[in-house]
């Protein structure tokens, strides 16, 4: 009687776990089931809006679902990330970001929420780059014709960034040092790239620190003129400007972006997520899109990403530190 009890609990165990399996299979083969929303944590007309915006016009999702951008904008991206953080997680809500600015937002003293650990990371998709610009009415076409200004003209030089308290701030305020000029502009953060830009064809800022792909328009339209790129090496879009490594300064930090999921979500809808942006990332056709907005296609899963941005905080980490010690 014993083992006929035992084989009848065994027996309900198995149909249980079957049971579960089914279900689990069902729902990743339904899944998605309505449109995904993506939080974009700028305003429109930025940087991420664009990037957003141009995947949306490829993706394809299971069960002819696709993606509806929301623009939720504040403090730096932080309000957006914000809510992505804390919105739920059924696969439904989904956010898009700089993985160092939402470093930055721990590192700066903004939040105490580590967001690069708690947002779970779905992929990123290009890299970008930071590029110190100027304006047609400065008449500068080199960053030494700029040093010379600056120092011919203390505090005349007003220089954008966009956030108080990112990386796009720590980079240059290293930048400056290391150019000789922090005694020499003054810093003005804006809230987002679209906001740095029209502030500097405005000619409210002489000089700014912003990404590529947010100035591009004004760089083709030669409203922008371009000094230095900061990275290692020369980039396709901008062949012939000179990076911070050739002009011997040691910034260089990178600017992927990507995507996130609140932390929880099922691993298959990260993973059905990310498998739709992949094919499109590696289209030849999105490809050469996004080399004309001024990025490099570059698709990189969660697992390879991660390792990077631990890397990167932790030579940010004292950086961000000594700001924090300089406003004190």
């Amino acid at each position: 009687m014993k083992k006929i009890y035992k084989l009848f609990a065994l027996f309900l165990f198995a149909g249980a776990m079957l049971c579960n399996l089914l279900q689990t299979a069902s729902a990743e083969e339904d899944y998605p089931t309505n449109p995904i929303k993506v939080i974009i944590p700028y305003a429109p007309g930025g940087g991420s809006d664009i990037l957003t915006r141009t995947i949306m016009k490829y993706i394809k999702l299971p069960n002819s679902q696709n993606l509806v951008a929301v623009n939720i904008d504040g403090a730096g991206g932080m309000v957006g990330a914000m809510t992505g953080l804390n919105s739920p997680n059924n696969g439904y809500t989904i956010l898009t970001h700089n993985p160092m600015d939402v470093a930055s937002y721990s590192l700066g003293g903004q939040t105490s929420i580590p967001l690069w650990k708690e947002l779970q990371t779905i992929c990123w998709v290009v890299d970008d780059y930071n590029v110190v610009d100027t304006n047609k009415q400065s008449g500068w076409k080199t960053i030494e014709e700029l040093i010379a200004y600056a120092k011919a003209h203390p505090k005349e030089v007003k220089w954008g960034v966009t956030g108080a308290q990112t990386v796009n701030m720590a980079d240059t305020l290293r930048l400056v040092k290391a150019l000789g000029l922090t005694d020499y502009v003054t810093i003005v953060p804006y809230d987002g790239g679209a906001a740095s830009r029209n502030a500097l064809l405005g000619n409210h800022i002489q000089v700014e620190t912003n990404s590529n792909a947010d100035i591009r328009s004004s760089l083709e339209s030669g409203d922008a003129i371009p000094l230095l790129v900061i990275n290692t090496e020369r980039v396709q879009s901008l062949p012939g400007v000179p990076t911070t490594l050739e002009k011997g300064i040691n910034v260089t930090t990178s600017k992927p972006r990507g995507f996130y999921a609140p932390k929880g979500t099922p691993d298959y809808m990260v993973k059905t997520i990310a498998e739709a942006i992949k094919t499109v990332v590696e289209s030849d056709e999105f490809i050469n899109l996004v080399q004309g907005l001024g990025w490099d296609a570059h698709f990189v899963y969660a697992e390879d990403a991660m390792p990077k941005v631990s890397g990167w905080v932790e030579e940010l980490t004292p950086v961000f530190a000594e700001i924090s010690d300089t406003k004190n």
